[in-house]
């Protein structure tokens, strides 16, 4: 896990003209960031069959103990064919939950789950593209199944408009507003960029290469507007 945070901001007020160009060229030179943009994509087709398999096991057995309930019910106590109907029936039910697991985790292959551009970010159910500036940083989580990404809102940002999470949520590699708005979550299974799977290690260093530059574009925008008009002509 590592965050990003935005150290940008200085007050030039309080600068003398070294330090206010010493600040210039910094932020010019973080603010040479990517010029493409790329889309993070959704692989679970893996974990999607490993479901399916436990599944289609457990069901399996659960409905042969049912069945073998139902053959020894006449020589059997009503105890023990209570007993073997109540697991058999667990088991079952079971695995129903896990072929629906890997009917969802299915429909998530290959789904887009961001793009982001030198400037912008936009999540899967997301009505608009949200500015990569308005993002003090971000979190990675990596769990045994799955991979977590958390945006932190800065405070003179404003958190995406998102579609409601509901029941089909699963399916999709929706975002959720957390911790009042302030946080952006969502979760993956397996990163992939351009139908190649990254290392956890190797996203979080582009997705750091492109907030760290759209913030030292924004900050420039603020200090240094002549200057920002002259970086944004020259791309």
């Amino acid at each position: 896990m590592r965050p990003m945070r935005n150290g940008n901001w200085i007050c030039c007020r309080l600068m003398n003209n070294d330090e206010r160009e010493a600040h210039l060229a910094y932020l010019q030179a973080q603010a040479d960031g990517p010029v493409e943009g790329f889309e993070l994509r959704e692989r679970s087709l893996g974990k999607a069959l490993a479901c399916a398999l436990t599944g289609l096991s457990l069901a399996g057995l659960g409905t042969w103990l049912m069945a073998l309930a139902v053959l020894f019910a006449p020589q059997a106590s009503s105890a023990a064919i209570w007993l073997l109907s109540a697991f058999g029936l667990g088991l079952a039910g079971t695995g129903a939950a896990a072929l629906a697991c890997a009917a969802a985790l299915y429909c998530r292959h290959g789904k887009r789950v961001l793009s982001v551009t030198p400037d912008s970010l936009c999540f899967a159910n997301a009505q608009a593209p949200t500015p990569l500036h308005a993002f003090d940083g971000f979190d990675v989580e990596q769990r045994h199944f799955s991979t977590r990404l958390i945006f932190t809102v800065s405070a003179a940002g404003s958190a995406p408009t998102l579609a409601p999470a509901c029941f089909k949520a699963l399916a999709s590699p929706d975002a959720v507003a957390v911790a009042g708005g302030l946080r952006v979550s969502l979760w993956l299974c397996t990163p992939v960029v351009a139908g190649r799977h990254i290392a956890l290690q190797e996203l979080v260093d582009l997705l750091y290469a492109y907030l760290q530059a759209a913030q030292a574009r924004h900050t420039l925008a603020q200090l240094f507007p002549g200057v920002a008009r002259l970086g944004e002509a020259a791309r």
